[in-house]
């Protein structure tokens, strides 16, 4: 690829993309700013809320688990529980409409997104969603971890694992994520440096790429990786140099990558792919 180009400072990784990358590792400065630990709200005895129970059983958000309390959808050893901030214990039987829920199995899926499909898992449940893919390959309902936007594409992580959700959904945790672009407009080298050097942005802070190439002999079409975990950070990124993205396409996502998978289809992850995602931060 021509005119690559690589950003200093970077932390050794865990794992080595095996999608195309855009520059080699070297030491940075920086990482992960705070760790989270979801078992933080859990009590001594190993209680837990019961909403919080049901969320990590896979079968929905929070939010809604507190919808399915009050229905009276729930029981927990044999009786309609529908107070809020009830809390079970690890030898409580739960069960939710007669399907007994379990912490135990755990879903870790792939997909190369399509364009024109949400993120979401089933909500709006008419809508054209990603959760209608891949429903038949996990009876618990799973969380895309780094949403792409409905008209971008590429690979999706979807998960029940709460713990691995959380971990990587949080911006202060960096790991590689490799994307191909395609602006409305050629990206100058000017603005080829910048965005390697680092770009200014309007809320006062930094941001830059951990590698950026031309891609396809013209310069409308970038591959790109970044290492920062903000939502919507690479359109903030273009916007704020004067481009537009037409077309978003994420080949790597912490060393999850699309090989072998047409728009749409799906898989699991294999046992390492899964300790690789654990072990990073």
């Amino acid at each position: 690829m021509a005119n690559k180009k690589k950003t200093g400072g970077s932390k050794k990784r865990n794992h080595e993309p095996a999608a195309v990358r855009f520059g080699k590792d070297k030491k940075r400065g920086g990482g992960p700013k705070k760790r989270l630990n979801s078992n933080s709200s859990n009590l001594g005895d190993g209680s837990i809320r019961l909403n919080k129970f049901i969320a990590h059983a896979g079968v929905c958000s929070r939010r809604e688990a507190d919808e399915l309390i009050q229905l009276g959808s729930i029981t927990v050893n044999g009786e309609i529980i529908t107070e809020m901030g009830y809390k079970v214990k690890p030898t409580d039987v739960v069960k939710h409409e007669g399907d007994t829920l379990s912490h135990g199995e755990r879903f870790y899926l792939v997909i190369n997104k399509p364009k024109n499909f949400s993120s979401a898992y089933d909500n709006p449940p008419k809508d054209r969603t990603v959760g209608k893919l891949v429903q038949k390959a996990a009876k618990y309902i799973l969380t895309p971890i780094g949403k792409l936007d409905r008209e971008s594409t590429g690979v999706l992580v979807l998960t029940n694992d709460h713990d691995l959700y959380i971990k990587l959904s949080n911006p202060k945790h960096e790991f590689s994520k490799i994307f191909q672009l395609e602006l409305d407009k050629p990206l100058a080298q000017e603005d080829f440096d910048k965005i390697i050097a680092g770009v200014r942005m309007s809320s006062g802070g930094w941001v830059k790429a951990e590698a950026v190439s031309y891609l396809r002999g013209n310069h409308h079409n970038i591959g790109i990786e970044m290492f920062n975990n903000k939502s919507k950070i690479l359109e903030k990124l273009f916007d704020t140099l004067g481009y537009k993205i037409k077309k978003l396409d994420r080949v790597s996502f912490a060393g999850i990558t699309k090989k072998n998978l047409s728009r749409g289809e799906y898989r699991h992850l294999t046992e390492a792919e899964v300790v690789q995602l654990k072990m990073l931060g």
